[in-house]
């Protein structure tokens, strides 16, 4: 029989929208966008899911996802399924996490298609014990119960035992995964661009600056353009005056 560990005191240790069964059990699955219907659900727990539940945010609902895993080391497949998230594209966004992780100076998820896709609530570490935890199955776009249910019995004969390390426990925060969801599609965190927000904003009034100045003195260019030509257009006019007078007198 596979080594099993205690998850944390609590498990599962963050609020979210999901069916709970055996923590013993190895496979936990998700759907990137839509919720499983209470009887669907349970027959998933009854074949072998530990939990069963649904993301809708590729920033906070993954990061509640992530806690939730790392907290319980007897869960080592993550089933990816139902139909992808527009605009937050959960399910792009994870596999993007699992499979490159997270830059751990923007906390950006390296190459995610989703539009905010920020980890920014859980360390580093946490991101790289869910990768190293789990094997990702790649369901994305499966919507049949069946097929899902088959998957999870077929981890279940594959049960490698409970990751080495203990349970890691972290806190997401007090974001609530609904502010995330109505958040503009393109919008960014203000956190990690207000930096280059200022930037751009100093850079835009310089440039305001060198353009106004420019023009100023390409003004009094042009005003002493034309004022040096009007005084030399008199000084030509008063010395060829003796001359234009000789030319038409015949007198010196």
């Amino acid at each position: 029989m596979a080594e099993k560990k205690e998850p944390a005191k609590g498990w599962p240790v963050a609020s979210g929208d999901y069916t709970v069964g055996d923590p013993n059990n190895p496979v936990a699955v998700s759907s990137s966008g839509g919720h499983f219907k209470d009887d669907v659900a349970a027959d998933f727990i009854s074949a072998g899911a530990a939990i069963v539940g649904s993301c809708k945010t590729e920033n906070i609902g993954l990061e509640k996802q992530i806690a939730n895993i790392i907290s319980n080391p007897n869960i080592r497949f993550y089933i990816l399924s139902g139909p992808e998230v527009p605009g937050h594209v959960c399910g792009g966004s994870l596999k993007k996490l699992h499979e490159k992780g997270v830059d751990p100076e923007s906390h950006k998820i390296i190459d995610a298609p989703g539009a905010i896709p920020f980890i920014e609530n859980v360390p580093h570490e946490a991101v790289e014990r869910f990768r190293q935890q789990v094997e990702l199955i790649d369901m994305l776009g499966v919507e049949d119960p069946g097929a899902i249910k088959a998957k999870i019995q077929e981890c279940m004969t594959k049960d490698p035992g409970a990751f080495p390390e203990d349970p890691m426990v972290v806190k997401v925060g007090e974001e609530e995964e609904v502010a995330a969801e109505i958040e503009l599609p393109l919008a960014m965190p203000a956190d990690p661009f207000m930096g280059v927000i200022n930037d751009s904003v100093e850079g835009i009034r310089y440039k305001s600056q060198m353009l106004a100045r420019d023009y100023k003195l390409s003004m009094a260019i042009s005003k002493n353009s034309i004022t040096g030509l009007i005084a030399g257009f008199i000084l030509a006019f008063l010395f060829l005056l003796p001359f234009i007078y000789w030319a038409l007198t015949g007198v010196i």
